[in-house]
Order: structure tokens, then sequence, then C-alpha cells
């Protein structure tokens, strides 16, 4: 699919997106993971690691540090949510489910839903957040969590994670084509949610002509 815009920066933009993404290939489907590997999802995962490991050890917790995690915390969570479900499905399907691994607009907006959700109630419940830090204990790790209600004015970052999951879905979402295929599902239909002309496309998945698909799935 062709990249959006034209300029220098559009163009860097769209090649550092698809040498992390990777290239989807008919008989060769890459791991449905593009939005959690999306530059913009990297760059807020490490907003979240610079403030959390380097700026609140050496200015103390603040009003901005307090709220750069949180930022970029909800800019993150729900692709990093959805991709993790696609892993999960995607072995799945390995294993001989009737699932399609493949991003979704719905998948996308329950995961921004679920984050939204989650981080209003342990920011808000005594309970939610004792639940949070007994599972980061889990892990070996002890989270610290500070109920302040100020802290959902944060929640329009989940702004951004519906862009990157849309970025995404403009460019037919990894393993798309080869779950239509392999449910046998009309590509019309099964395509009907992306933007833009996916008529060609539908007709060569329907057709399995692998050559024309990987032509088309090609970066321009």
């Amino acid at each position: 699919m062709p990249a959006a815009g034209n300029g220098p920066g559009a163009r860097i933009f769209e090649r550092l997106r698809t040498a992390l993404r990777g290239t989807d290939r008919a008989e060769r489907p890459a791991l449905p993971v593009g939005e959690a590997l999306h530059p913009v999802t990297l760059a807020a995962i490490a907003l979240l690691v610079v403030n959390d490991w380097w700026l609140k050890p050496h200015f103390g917790p603040s009003a901005v540090t307090g709220k750069l995690s949180d930022l970029g915390g909800l800019a993150f969570a729900p692709v990093v949510l959805s991709a993790a479900i696609g892993l999960v499905l995607h072995a799945a399907a390995a294993l001989g489910a009737r699932v399609d691994p493949s991003l979704s607009r719905r998948r996308l907006l329950a995961c921004i839903a679920a984050t939204g959700a989650g981080f209003a109630a342990i920011k808000l419940s005594p309970a939610a957040a004792g639940w949070l830090i007994a599972a980061t204990e889990l892990f070996g790790r002890h989270a610290e969590i500070y109920l302040d209600r100020t802290d959902l004015l944060c929640l329009p970052a989940l702004a951004v994670a519906w862009w990157i999951g849309r970025d995404e879905l403009r460019r037919i979402p990894l393993g798309r084509p080869a779950a239509i295929h392999r449910l046998r599902r009309p590509a019309s239909t099964a395509l009907a949610d992306l933007p833009g002309d996916t008529e060609d496309l539908a007709a060569a998945i329907d057709a399995w002509d692998v050559k024309r698909i990987d032509d088309l799935l090609r970066p321009t």
C-alpha cells in the first residue's frame, strides 16, 4: 500500500515503519504485531522508560514526571495489548483454530476502551491499585501507584493509540490476506473495514494469485 505523503520525511518514516513491521507475504505471513512495532509506539515506550529510569530518579516525582509516564503508557498500552492478542490468535491459528489474528478496527477499539477503563480504575480505586501492585510483584517488581484524579487528564493520550492503529490498518494488517484465504472468506467483505481501494487485492486473494498479492503488499 502507498505511503502517506510524498515528502522526504514521510518517505523516511515509511521506510522505518516497514523495516520494523516487516513485509507481509501471501504464503509467509508476518507476525500480526505491526501496531506494537510502529515508530510512534516505540517512541512512547522510550518516553516511559526514560522518565521512570532517569528523570524521576534524578529530578524526583513532580507534576511533570508523574504525568509523562501516564501519557506514554496510555499511548502504547492499547496497541501492545492488541499485538499480544494477535500473537495468541496467531498461535491458535497455527494449531488449527478458525481465527483471524490480524488487527481489526473492532479489536483496536476494544483495547483502547479496556486500557482507558483500567487506567481510570487504578487511579480512582484503592482495590484496583492494590491488585495491580500484587500482579507486578509476581514478576519481582514493586510498583508504586498513587491515587490521583488529575491523572485522568492524561486519558486523551489514548487518541495516539487510535492514530497508530488506524495507520496500521491503512496498510493492510499483517496476516490478513493469509487469514482470508485460510478461512475461505470473501475478500471484499474481509477487507471492508480498511480505507482506500482494496478491490485489486480482494480479487487477487479470491483467486489466490500469490505473486499478485505479494506485489500489492510490497511497499512502494
